[in-house]
């Protein structure tokens, strides 16, 4: 049985019989309802931006990149001898699959134009899965076949710089260890769009024996190794393994192998998103300020004006703990409305943001081509119990102020 306390302030909050909210209460109602959809709007991007990113680039990249130091987990300066014990441990628990890769620099060339690209070579065990879903023209290059083939993969960015087309025939040119030029030629099969500048710029696949060429046709020598992790498994902890496993390979068999995450290659993109993370915090600690702010303006006010009716409360019995409650009670309604209208606004934002990437970005600034946003529940659900909480709680001090009318006071000149 409801309270007579929680009766009065539901029955204040009624708005079925056509009465309307006063000003201070849509106040505190929109203040409440905007400062909840910025902070779900804000985590679903800045989750958005950590999620499709860290897809993208483990799709170009890997979980994990075992090479050379040197080679720092993608360049071509040293190679690695594949080694059986190597590959062994390569294929340890938590490892879902690995595939060698084959890499070096050079220049796509036309009679017009020149673009610096990074040839990478991968053989059958590459998981293509990801390219093959970013493809936008043509095929997969044939990997494997025999005759070998000289198809390569270029993305849309480098398409149109190139000014080539699907089929087309493209030149390029490498440096040799002794700085001599070596020339091949190529066949467009395919080309690719990730919408993040940063790896459409830079990455051409083909067959890992056209790459080997470049290197005498050394094919037991390549840059390094990728690996794919099973779902769940954290990346940190099998870099470590495989390092500490490492360094007895290296007193054992001389071999110079190093284990590098996403985040080792790519500490630009990691280090911008932390700062996204920073911005993201002060955004939700203003936008709750701003909130909890206006709700304890409109309650005092609130408050205020009803000082006859707490007066007469008192004067019929009610203590003040009761009060309290009372206006406990009735700035919870005002919150659960200004709750409902947040949540539902920030949900058709995202929800619309999500399905139809009406919002743009310049993808040279924000390395993706349109705002990202994620469905993340748990930290919807989170930030709306935080919001409830932490309003509700501020509320107590103004509840407790109404406690303080006195009813001789409100009731003298009545």
């Amino acid at each position: 049985m409801a309270s007579i306390e929680f009766d009065i302030a539901r029955r204040l909050s009624d708005r079925r019989g056509g009465q309307k909210a006063g000003i201070m209460e849509r106040v505190a109602t929109v203040a409440t309802a905007v400062g909840l959809a910025v902070i779900i709007i804000t985590l679903s991007v800045v989750i958005g931006f950590k999620q499709e990113l860290g897809a993208l680039i483990a799709g170009v990249q890997s979980d994990i990149v075992v090479t050379a130091p040197q080679s720092r987990g993608v360049v071509s300066a040293v190679g690695v001898e594949r080694n059986e014990d190597v590959e062994a441990l390569l294929s340890g628990d938590g490892v879902a699959r690995f595939s060698p890769f084959t890499s070096k620099e050079g220049v796509l060339k036309s009679d017009d134009n020149i673009v610096g690209v990074l040839l990478k070579g991968v053989d059958t065990l590459y998981n293509s899965s990801f390219y093959r879903s970013k493809i936008v023209e043509g095929e997969f290059p044939r990997i494997g076949f025999e005759p070998r083939t000289k198809d390569i993969l270029i993305s849309r960015r480098v398409a149109d710089k190139m000014d080539v087309v699907l089929g087309d025939k493209i030149e390029m040119l490498f440096l040799d260890h002794d700085g001599g030029v070596l020339r091949d030629r190529f066949v467009v099969s395919g080309i690719y769009h990730t919408g993040v500048d940063v790896l459409d710029d830079r990455f051409v696949l083909t067959d890992m024996r056209n790459v080997a060429r470049l290197y005498d046709g050394n094919s037991g020598e390549v840059t390094g190794y990728e690996m794919w992790l099973a779902e769940g498994v954290d990346r940190m902890d099998v870099k470590e393994h495989l390092n500490d496993a490492f360094i007895d390979l290296y007193f054992e068999l001389g071999l110079q192998l190093e284990a590098y995450t996403m985040e080792d290659i790519y500490p630009q993109v990691f280090g911008w998103l932390a700062t996204h993370n920073i911005t993201a915090l002060v955004v939700i600690i203003i936008m709750i300020v701003v909130a909890l702010l206006n709700m304890a303006t409109a309650l005092l006010i609130i408050v205020l004006e009803r000082e006859r009716m707490i007066g007469e409360l008192r004067a019929l019995g009610m203590r003040r703990s009761g009060v309290v409650r009372l206006f406990l009670y009735r700035s919870l309604f005002i919150i659960l409305r200004g709750v409902a209208w947040g949540v539902a606004l920030g949900l058709v934002v995202v929800v619309v943001q999500h399905i139809w990437r009406v919002v743009p970005l310049p993808s040279e600034g924000y390395l993706l081509d349109a705002v990202p946003v994620a469905m993340c529940w748990g930290w919807w659900i989170a930030a709306l119990v935080g919001t409830l909480a932490t309003t509700l709680l501020f509320m107590l001090l103004p509840a407790a102020l109404s406690a303080r009318v006195s009813p001789a006071e409100t009731m003298r000149y009545e």
